[in-house]
C-alpha cells in the first residue's frame, strides 16, 4: 500500500472515529464496525494470533490495511492510552509496610514504561512504588493485556507483537509466558476462596485432550443456573476416584451440595453421584442422558462450554505435559468465571450470576490478588 493511499484510509477512519463510531465486540476476537458510507452494512474485523483481517472488498479481496482495521487499532491504542493516563492518577493505596494513610511523593523512578512515581510512608519511612506488580519489564497494562490474549487464543508471539505495536514494549515469548503463569497462579489462588450462591441442579461431563498425542481427560462441573464452572481437573483415566475427586471439589467452590447432577452415559459417574450425592431424602439425585434420542433432559450447557474451551485448545494442537494441559484448565476457568461474558446470563459473568461483588476485569482481579501478600512485589 502507498502512502497517499495509507493516508486517505487513516484519514477515513479518523473521521469515522470523530463521528462517534465505535467497534461492537462479539464473541472472542471478531468487532463489528459499520460502514462509512452505508449505515445499514456491517463489516466483521476478527483477530486471529495476532493478524487483523476483515470482510470488507478492500482487505478481503485486496489484502490492504483497510480503514475499518486501521479504526480497530486506533481504538486499541487510544483505549490503552486513557487507561495509563487513569492509572496515573490513581489515588495511592495506603503503605504496604505499615498500612499507614500518611504517604507523600518522593521523586520518581526510571523504568522501560516510563517514569513511575515514587511514594514515602512518614510513619516508618521507607519508599515505595504505588503499582500492585513491580520488579518486571512492563506494568499491570501490559500483564493483563498478555493474559487476556492468551485466554482468547493469541499465541505468545502474537502478544509479543501485540504489546511492540501498542505499548511500545520488547519482551521475549519466555517473559510473557512466565507473566501469565505466575500471576494466573496468585488470580486462581484469590478467586478460590469465593463461593458463589449457586442453585441446586448440576452438570457434569469430561472432556478429551491431547497431551503429546496421547488421549487424556478434562473433567468438569457447571451449576446450570450461574453457568459457574465449580470444579475442573485433570487425569489420563475415566474412573469412580476421577468422577468422585470432581464432585468433592465442587462441593468446598459451592458450600453446599446438588440435589440433582446431570451427566452422560459414562459408567464412572455413577457410583461418583450416588456416593457423593444420595441422602435419604434424596435417594436418585442422578441423572444421565444416554444419547439425543431420549425424549427429556439433556448436557448442553456444559457441551457448550467445552467449545468455548475447544476455541483456544485446538491453536495449540497439543499439550507438552499432562502438567501444562491440567494448569491451562484451570486458568480457563477463571477466564470463564470472571472475565468472559454470557449472552445466556444477559451479558453478566457466571460470578456476577452467582452474585459475587466481583468485576469482570483482570486489573480488578489482579489488584485483589496481589493485596493478599502486599510485601511480595515492592521495591524501595
Amino acid at each position: 500500500m502507498n502512502n497517499n493511499k495509507y493516508q486517505e484510509r487513516k484519514e477515513k477512519c479518523n473521521e469515522m472515529l470523530n463521528n462517534g463510531v465505535q467497534p461492537v465486540k462479539d464473541g472472542f476476537n471478531d468487532y463489528w464496525i459499520p460502514s462509512q458510507t452505508d449505515k445499514s452494512k456491517k463489516y466483521k474485523v476478527t483477530i486471529n494470533k495476532g493478524w487483523y483481517s476483515c470482510e470488507c472488498p478492500d482487505n478481503s479481496k485486496s489484502h490492504n490495511l483497510c480503514k475499518h482495521i486501521l479504526l480497530l487499532k486506533t481504538y486499541f491504542a487510544i483505549k490503552f492510552k486513557a487507561q495509563e493516563v487513569k492509572q496515573n492518577v490513581r489515588i495511592s493505596y495506603p503503605c504496604p509496610f505499615c498500612d499507614s494513610s500518611s504517604i507523600v511523593r518522593d521523586g520518581t523512578r526510571k523504568t522501560t514504561m516510563g517514569l513511575k512515581q515514587r511514594w514515602k510512608c512518614n510513619g516508618c519511612e521507607k519508599r515505595f512504588v504505588n503499582e500492585p506488580i513491580t520488579n518486571i519489564k512492563g506494568n499491570m497494562d501490559a500483564v493483563t493485556i498478555a493474559m487476556d490474549l492468551y485466554m482468547r487464543g493469541v499465541s505468545y508471539r502474537g502478544i509479543r507483537d501485540h504489546l511492540k505495536q501498542f505499548l511500545g514494549l520488547k519482551v521475549n515469548p519466555s517473559t510473557i509466558m512466565r507473566w501469565i503463569h505466575d500471576y494466573m497462579d496468585k488470580i486462581r489462588s484469590y478467586t478460590e476462596q469465593l463461593h458463589p450462591e449457586v442453585g441446586e441442579t448440576w452438570h457434569a461431563d469430561e472432556q478429551m485432550v491431547n497431551v503429546k498425542g496421547k488421549h487424556k481427560w478434562v473433567w468438569n462441573c457447571m451449576d446450570a443456573n450461574t453457568r459457574f464452572l465449580l470444579s475442573n481437573r485433570f487425569s489420563n483415566s475415566r474412573t469412580t476416584k476421577d468422577a468422585r475427586e470432581l464432585f468433592q471439589k465442587a462441593k468446598l467452590t459451592a458450600g453446599s451440595k446438588a440435589t440433582k447432577v446431570i451427566t452422560d452415559g459414562a459408567f464412572a459417574y455413577d457410583k461418583a453421584v450416588s456416593k457423593e450425592f444420595k441422602t435419604y431424602a434424596n435417594p436418585k439425585p442422578h441423572e444421565r442422558y444416554v444419547s439425543i434420542r431420549q425424549k427429556t433432559g439433556n448436557n448442553n450447557l456444559i457441551e457448550r462450554y467445552h467449545g468455548s474451551f475447544r476455541q483456544r485448545d485446538k491453536t495449540m494442537r497439543a499439550f507438552k505435559t499432562p502438567e501444562g494441559a491440567g494448569k491451562y484448565a484451570e486458568d480457563f476457568r477463571t477466564f470463564y468465571n470472571f472475565i468472559r461474558s454470557h449472552e445466556g446470563l444477559e451479558g453478566k459473568t457466571p460470578a456476577q450470576a452467582g452474585k459475587l461483588e466481583v468485576k469482570p476485569e483482570w486489573k480488578e482481579l489482579l489488584i485483589s490478588s496481589v493485596r493478599q501478600q502486599p510485601n511480595s512485589n515492592t521495591r524501595k
